[in-house]
């Protein structure tokens, strides 16, 4: 993902250099292009399940309220896992099935309607990767990146959620999302605990 940040910066770069050293003719834009990716890894049946269970999962719906403060978003009853927006694009407070749904449809959207999308490049990865662990200790830093006190667990199977999304219209204009969620299981795949739901930094121009 990282290299698709930097990629991102060298097209808003040439972008900018090229109207600065253009004269009367206009600088050539990046071609369009809209892809997505979407990987659940697992190997078996228990573990392929453990992950539609980490995706299906909500927090308390107070948390998303109270996330949406400053954007003034209403929060629905239920698939409530956005909390503010960016160019008209929704921002995750919480990785689940209808968030991947939401990107990838985009996506889609965006390659049916080429000539009228707003953005000139967009790209949408999402991966989920399962481990069992006999000892893990979860992240000392919550979604925001402030210090919290670590948990740790024995014999777990640890599910990896991460979504990128990034997007580009302009020197002045593009996004990038960068999203993750753990969850823990115990052997038996009952839910102990879930990390890094919140709000995040989310770098735009």
């Amino acid at each position: 993902m990282r290299a698709n940040y930097f990629f991102l910066l060298s097209l808003i770069l040439l972008a900018f250099v090229s109207c600065n050293n253009s004269s009367d003719d206009e600088f050539e834009m990046p071609e369009r292009s809209y892809t997505s990716l979407i990987e659940r890894n697992s190997d078996n049946i228990f573990e392929a399940e453990l992950i539609t269970k980490a995706e299906s999962y909500y927090p308390p719906r107070e948390d998303v309220v109270d996330a949406t403060e400053w954007s003034g978003m209403e929060v629905p009853e239920t698939a409530y896992w956005y909390y503010n927006s960016f160019d008209g694009v929704l921002i995750p407070y919480c990785i689940t099935t209808e968030a991947i749904d939401y990107y990838s449809d985009l996506i889609d959207q965006y390659n049916a309607n080429r000539d009228e999308v707003f953005f000139i490049v967009a790209e949408f990865t999402y991966t989920a990767n399962v481990e069992f662990q006999q000892n893990y200790t979860s992240p000392n830093t919550n979604s925001h990146g402030e210090t919290v006190e670590s948990q740790n667990f024995e014999s777990v199977y640890v599910v990896t959620l991460d979504l990128h999304w990034t997007d580009y219209c302009g020197p002045l204009c593009a996004m990038w999302i960068e999203k993750q969620r753990i969850v823990v299981f115990n052997e038996s795949g009952e839910l102990l605990e879930i990390f890094l739901d919140g709000t995040i930094s989310v770098p735009v121009s």
